[in-house]
């Protein structure tokens, strides 16, 4: 009788209240709930855009080639050091497959990578690419080269419009791949796959564009990866989000 007087005395400040850990589970339970289920799994709709984001780049360079006569491959790639030039596009491609490794991570509870490393990752790549392009500049003394880059506009506007067609794909698949599957930090998982996305665009000018101008290289190379990046912020947490 004397416990169940002293239960009904207890103030109510020292009550038992779901706290904010409790609450949070609770919406993110009832948005995943709510989501509208994907046909298709989110494995197999990682490994479709993993094949798709090569093809994609093949296919882009493969269509400026159809239409304005331009080779896929950069001209000059006969002329640098075997060495350098696997240096550099291995450098190039690592960096470019792990932004996008980083950015899709699902992770081991389903929340993907953590919010510092997506943010680091989405704060590096364009300095990356550009200090890539500064310490390893794929410069060729050949004329017919050099007769070839100073032909190439200084801003660099066909390159533009390859990274635009190329970033944009890869923006909108590996949106599609995470559609609705992820609870957590989707601004920085959407700055993630925009630098994966600008990564992706970066790594298709390397090999087709033999520019070696910084203004150039600034203009169409690397700042494309900054644009992506926040659209990416922007955009995509509308999409991933449960």
């Amino acid at each position: 009788m004397i416990e169940k007087d002293f239960a009904r005395e207890i103030p109510r400040r020292f009550e038992s209240t779901p706290g904010p850990a409790d609450e949070l589970h609770a919406r993110l339970a009832k948005a995943i709930a709510e989501a509208p289920a994907s046909p298709t799994p989110l494995p197999d709709r990682l490994v479709l855009v993993a094949c798709a984001l090569p093809c994609v780049v093949a296919v882009t360079l493969l269509g400026r080639r159809a239409l304005f006569g331009r080779s896929v491959l950069r001209a000059d790639l006969p002329s640098f050091p075997p060495e350098q030039l696997i240096l550099e596009l291995v450098l190039l491609a690592l960096l470019t497959v792990g932004t996008t490794a980083v950015a899709v991570r699902p992770g081991a509870a389903g929340f993907g990578s953590a919010a510092r490393l997506l943010g680091a990752t989405s704060l590096a790549a364009a300095p990356a690419f550009l200090v890539i392009a500064l310490l390893l500049p794929l410069q060729s003394a050949d004329p017919e080269a050099v007769l070839a880059s100073a032909g190439l506009h200084p801003f660099g506007l066909p390159c533009m419009a390859i990274a635009a067609i190329v970033g944009t794909f890869a923006l909108g698949a590996l949106s599609w791949a995470l559609r609705h599957a992820v609870p957590v930090s989707a601004r920085l998982r959407g700055a993630a796959l925009g630098a994966a996305s600008g990564a992706w665009a970066g790594l298709a000018l390397v090999i087709h564009c033999p520019a070696s101008a910084l203004l150039h290289v600034l203009a169409s190379h690397v700042a494309p990866v900054v644009v992506f990046t926040v659209l990416g912020m922007l955009v995509v947490p509308a999409v991933v989000r449960p």
